[in-house]
């Protein structure tokens, strides 16, 4: 038996180039997490302020509000959009989950300015890099629209996690856990 033969695919490592490329272009992404077995990525914005229910509940209908139109606009009705909000005394996270077959970089675009305008100030960004001289507007826009089908992509089987620390990206394919039966307690 070849031993090469039985070893797992190797992810694309391509795709963790973009994903760095897709939260450079969107600082005010906290963190952003695929599930190809889902079928769906969860994007993370983080706000310098608690944000009660009340707020929460309109900032969620604001946002499928958004998403709903933008489907409708795009021919492409969404099939999946969560929003949850957790807030503690100083902070609160938006973390939006989309089916990825659906969802477009024009979408980020959209919901990135919807939470700008919302939160204005106090919709965290990132730091970005110092800007180097042979940056592209443009190279960083196709490459963030690849980002988003290499996403899509379904050779792609593990599940990653991207977010920031300090001014680098980080992103970590995740271990598929196998669902382990729960013993039974006695």
């Amino acid at each position: 038996m070849d031993i090469m033969s039985t070893r797992l695919p190797v992810e694309n490592t391509d795709t963790v180039s973009l994903v760095c490329a897709l939260l450079v272009r969107f600082p005010e992404i906290a963190s952003m997490r695929s599930m190809p077995g889902a079928g769906t990525v969860r994007f993370s914005f983080a706000v310098s302020q608690r944000i009660d229910r009340t707020a929460q509940r309109a900032t969620a209908d604001a946002i499928e509000a958004h998403v709903g139109g933008f489907g409708f606009l795009g021919g492409e009705e969404p099939a999946r959009v969560e929003i949850e909000c957790e807030s503690d005394r100083a902070m609160t996270f938006i973390h939006i989950t989309r089916d990825i077959a659906t969802f477009s970089k024009d979408e980020l675009v959209m919901l990135v300015g919807l939470l700008s305008d919302r939160f204005g100030q106090a919709l965290v960004r990132n730091a970005v890099p110092d800007e180097h001289p042979d940056e592209d507007p443009v190279a960083q826009e196709e490459l963030a629209e690849h980002a988003i089908d290499a996403l899509r992509d379904p050779a792609q089987s593990k599940s990653l996690v991207g977010f920031r620390e300090e001014k680098h990206v980080l992103v970590y394919f995740l271990k598929s856990q196998k669902k382990a039966k729960a013993s039974g307690r006695r």
